[in-house]
This record gives C-alpha cells, sequence and structure tokens, in this order.
C-alpha cells in the first residue's frame, strides 16, 4: 500500500491558446511541481511558443499575448524535459481529460505517445468524496480554507493551489478510510469526438448547470456584448467548438463560439 508522505506526485498544469487541441489550439504553457510526500523536490515552469496567436478567451484568461511567446521553445524542444518531470511521479492534474488531450496531441505531432499508467484528477476526487456547489480549483480552494498562489505564471499558480487542494482531500479522505491506492486511475489517449467535448472546469459547469449565464462575447470584428443566454449544447462545427443558446438579448436562437466568450456567470 502506498504511503501519502514518501510516495513521488508530479502536479501538472498546462494554459493553452483555445478550448480544443482538435481545430489546432496548442500548449503555450505548462507547469509540473514534483513532490515526494508534501516535500517539493523540483518545479517546471515553461512558456512555450505555440506558434499560433492566442484566443480572446484564453488571453482573458491566462493573461498572456501573443508577443510574449515569441522566440520562446516550441514544445518540441521541450517535450523531454516535460516527459521526464511526469515521469517521476503520480501524476495529479485537475480536470485531467481537458489538459492531457493537449498534451497527448502535442506528443503524436512528435510521433510520439505519451503514457500515464498513474493518474490522479482532483476534480473526479472532489466530485466523488465532496458534496460541493461547485468544483473549479478556485472555488474548491475556498472551501478547503486554502491560501491562493498568487505569485509566478497561471499555470504555476495554479499548479501549487492543487497540490495544496490535493493533500488537503487524502487528509480529509483518511477518516473514511479511503488510500491513495484507491485514488489512481490509468490515462487512456481521448478520442474525441466519441468520448465527447471536454471543457475547462467553470466554463463546463456553467454550461451544464441548467442556470442563465451572462456573457461577454466577442465577435469577429473584435466588438464586445453582453447578453443573457440558455445555454442548449456543446457542438463541434467544421472549423471549431459552438455553443448553441437561446440569446434573451436578441430573443432568438443564437450560436456562439467558445473562444469567444471572455466571461461567462451562472445566474439563477
Amino acid at each position: 500500500m502506498l504511503e501519502l508522505s514518501n510516495t513521488r506526485f508530479a502536479f501538472l498544469d498546462i494554459e493553452t491558446t483555445g478550448l480544443s487541441p482538435w481545430f489546432g489550439d496548442r500548449i503555450c504553457q505548462v507547469a509540473v511541481i514534483v513532490t515526494e510526500g508534501k516535500r517539493i523536490k523540483r518545479t517546471l515552469d515553461l512558456l512555450i511558443d505555440p506558434e499560433r496567436e492566442l484566443s480572446p478567451s484564453a488571453v482573458h484568461v491566462n493573461g498572456l499575448v501573443g508577443e510574449s511567446l515569441k522566440g520562446r521553445p516550441r514544445f518540441e524542444n521541450v517535450a523531454d524535459e516535460i516527459g521526464m518531470a511526469l515521469s517521476e511521479g503520480i501524476v495529479v492534474c485537475h480536470n485531467a481529460r481537458f489538459d492531457i488531450q493537449f498534451l497527448d496531441n502535442e506528443y503524436r505531432k512528435l510521433g510520439r505517445v505519451i503514457e500515464l499508467p498513474n493518474l490522479i484528477d482532483t476534480l473526479l476526487l472532489a466530485r466523488e468524496y465532496f458534496d460541493l456547489p461547485s468544483y473549479s480549483l478556485g472555488h474548491l480552494a475556498r472551501d478547503f480554507q486554502l491560501t491562493t498562489y498568487i505569485q509566478g505564471s497561471r499555470a504555476f499558480a495554479d499548479a501549487v493551489t492543487m497540490k495544496n487542494l490535493f493533500f488537503a482531500m487524502a487528509d480529509s479522505l483518511k477518516t473514511v478510510d479511503r488510500f491513495l491506492d484507491d485514488l489512481i486511475g490509468i490515462y487512456n489517449s481521448p478520442a474525441w469526438p466519441a468520448e465527447g467535448i471536454y471543457l475547462p472546469t467553470e466554463l463546463s459547469e456553467a454550461i451544464y448547470s441548467n442556470k442563465n449565464l451572462f456573457i461577454q462575447y466577442i465577435d469577429k470584428e473584435g466588438e464586445i456584448s453582453e447578453r443573457w443566454i440558455t445555454p442548449k449544447e456543446v457542438i463541434g462545427l467544421s472549423d471549431y467548438l459552438y455553443l448553441q443558446a437561446y440569446c434573451h438579448t436578441r430573443e432568438a436562437e443564437r450560436t456562439f463560439r467558445l473562444d469567444r466568450i471572455v466571461k461567462f456567470e451562472a445566474g439563477d
């Protein structure tokens, strides 16, 4: 049986140019924190040239701009470094399917396959064992009264928060006799669209909450509009992912390109 105090973990978080590798989005930032138990052994915090523009939603979320990424290493230049860091321990990720589909895509571009035989998804862990109103990383950090790390990159800050959240949940689960071995799953390479569309946690929760959404949307001319919508369905069209919804502002059905939604808030 694995012991939390001497098991090695690799806490992974990435930032991307958009929401779907199947439509050309790429990784632009990777953070990995390797620990032995709770002791940090080494860290990785990389900016990556994605070789494409960032979507409006990505710029809003991660605060990066395309100019800051030009001249940075391409993924092919850091693939070995990332792979070695992830191989050092059990990989821990929040909403693992979303992040790892991008890693899978990047390695496939290089003719390689990423293998993660031991994986813990803190999102699935939280949903299975804790009854909470939201399972986004930020909300979970507040519910577990964790100090949010604000230094360094967005990816590194989220990796720190995820590390602290994982150990807080693991300590809590000791009281119900859940062992570390019980929390480990096996990663299988995503196969879209057969397995569905994976979205960031907050966006996914908002869309599937059965509540109205307030959104800020940037159209193709760069104009920003604000509106209330009732989400219906996320679909993949020929060029990207879209949200079909009833727009209360226009009083009609509308289709919104997901990577142009720069702000969303769930209403009643």
